[in-house]
């Protein structure tokens, strides 16, 4: 199979899990998928020297990885609009959270995913990693010898399952039950619009197992695992404090998706959850939220047999889950999330170094390139030298031909630049523009498509050659968006371009700039 290597890198606090796929022109194959069991309480130097010593040793290729910033770090919100279209969604989005920030925006690095909810209807969920963060992720990944491609977020990343796994054709809420936390995130068509971290996961219960069984922590583990947390093989909580835990977990989950499921307007109604994570094949642990959400409630299962990720099996996929999903958005033919926090400063630059002997070859043969051009362009001087004095006296007449009655002057090149020169002045002195305009009708242009209630502002015009850049104030981007359509389809604008939108402080309108650039478009 033709294609390039991606790795998904899903680094938890348990343990390491590498998907490594082969991604083609219409398909995926997988090619292996590897776990390293981190140890219980060791030092964050002890965990980092194991897990690149497992990187190498298994020969993960580093060309293509992609990895997740983890859910607890970053900021996210959920956001509706009443249109759609990627480009104005694009634009919007920042002025919609700003306000609600508690630390400036451009200190965090924004990306956002979005589905069509509706006629008319988008719900985007947006996430801000703060850049000292991020920068932090970044240098402790470079330590393990791997500089990722892409950086997804952890969680919504599972919308890339969608594509390949299995059928996410409406909304559904998916629960990574991990090891020191649950991520919760509602997809739409596969496309999270909702993502919550819960600090409850599966090292609370065998915490809370090993107190009341008076068992050590790996002990408690295997009995988690093996025995499950309830009694017999009912949904009876095991202990107490794991009925407290499971109580807590399910309460915030359904308050994570209830302000959006609730909206009476435009409601979102999840069909079934779906677990997965390491945690996620706990026995009995569906049966539990499937009777406390009050929703059909599953493990995913393994995948199609015609996915090409045949070997991932029942009791290997929910755990591999995510460093699939990773992988998998990597492949062109199989992602539908587009989130990467590799942004600005912390874009992605590729290694080149091993492509020095290409590189040598290359200079060498350039170096033989140059030297004939040398050669050439040698050879070339002689004959244009002879055809020189043939165009200055061309020159000559041709100015004579412009500029009857007046003496051919020994540069009639720069004569000529002279004469244009002249021209242009005056026609601006008249009010000429390069459209063959005069200012008086350009303003005539312009003024019909502002409003007459005044929802859009000018304060300040000015009229170029080529070019008429305005600044002024909308109410609302509706309007101002209105003002453009309309502008845009003026003959005399070959085009129009709005930038520098900014809220203005405590108030809901919007400073702009507006450039309109001169010409018939059809030219």
């Amino acid at each position: 199979m033709i294609g390039r290597s991606v790795v998904g890198l899903d680094i938890g606090s348990y343990s390491v899990k590498v998907t490594e796929l082969k991604a083609g022109l219409r398909s995926v194959r997988l090619i292996r998928a590897e776990e390293l069991v981190l140890p219980h309480d060791a030092p964050p130097e002890q965990r980092q020297a194991q897990i690149e010593a497992f990187l190498s040793e298994n020969e993960f290729p580093r060309d293509f990885v992609v990895t997740a910033f983890p859910a607890d770090r970053i900021a996210q919100r959920h956001v509706r609009f009443p249109f759609v279209g990627a480009k104005r969604i694009a634009q919007a989005i920042g002025f919609e959270i700003e306000e609600d920030l508690p630390f400036p925006l451009e200190d965090a690095i924004l990306a956002h995913e979005q589905v069509q909810s509706g006629p008319g209807r988008s719900d985007v969920l947006a996430v801000l990693a703060a850049r000292t963060d991020l920068a932090e992720y970044l240098e402790s990944l470079r330590g393990l010898g791997t500089d990722p491609r892409l950086v997804e977020i952890e969680g919504s990343v599972l919308g890339n399952l969608a594509a390949s796994w299995t059928a996410f054709d409406a909304a559904r809420i998916v629960l990574d039950v991990g090891h020191s936390k649950t991520n919760v995130v509602l997809l739409l068509d596969g496309r999270p619009v909702a993502l919550r971290s819960i600090p409850i996961a599966g090292t609370h219960l065998t915490e809370a197992i090993a107190k009341q069984a008076r068992l050590g922590w790996q002990m408690a583990e295997e009995h988690k695992h093996g025995s499950g947390i309830f009694e017999g093989s009912g949904t009876q909580p095991f202990t107490p404090e794991i009925g407290a835990l499971l109580d807590r977990l399910v309460r915030e989950t359904a308050r994570s998706i209830q302000s959006i499921v609730g909206d009476p307007l435009a409601p979102i109604s999840p069909t079934e959850v779906v677990l997965v994570g390491g945690s996620a094949r706990t026995p009995g642990l569906a049966t539990y939220f499937e009777e406390r959400l009050d929703l059909p409630c599953r493990v995913l299962g393994p995948p199609p047999l015609s996915s090409g990720l045949e070997a991932l099996s029942a009791e290997t996929a929910p755990a591999f889950a995510q460093a699939t999903a990773l992988a998998l958005r990597g492949a062109p033919t199989a992602r539908v999330t587009r989130t990467d926090l590799r942004q600005d400063e912390f874009r992605y630059v590729p290694d080149l170094s091993g492509l020095q002997g290409q590189l040598r070859l290359t200079a060498g043969l350039f170096a033989l390139v140059l030297g004939l051009w040398v050669a050439s362009a040698s050879a070339e001087f002689i004959t244009a030298s002879s055809h020189l004095a043939q165009a200055e006296a061309q020159l000559g007449r041709i100015y004579a031909q412009i500029l009857p009655g007046k003496a051919v002057p020994s540069d009639p090149l720069a004569a000529l630049r002279a004469e244009l020169g002249e021209a242009r002045e005056l026609a601006a002195h008249l009010g000429v523009t390069g459209g063959g305009l005069s200012v008086l009708e350009l303003l005539r242009l312009v003024t019909p498509a502002f409003p007459e209630n005044h929802d859009v502002r000018l304060v300040e015009l000015r009229i170029e050659r080529h070019t008429i850049r305005a600044q002024g104030v909308s109410r609302t981007y509706e309007s101002l968006d209105r003002v453009r359509e309309k502008l845009a389809g003026v003959e005399a604008f070959s085009d129009v371009t709005l930038s520098d939108v900014a809220r203005i402080p405590k108030t809901p309108a919007q400073r702009f700039s507006l450039t309109i650039e001169l010409g018939d478009r059809n030219e």
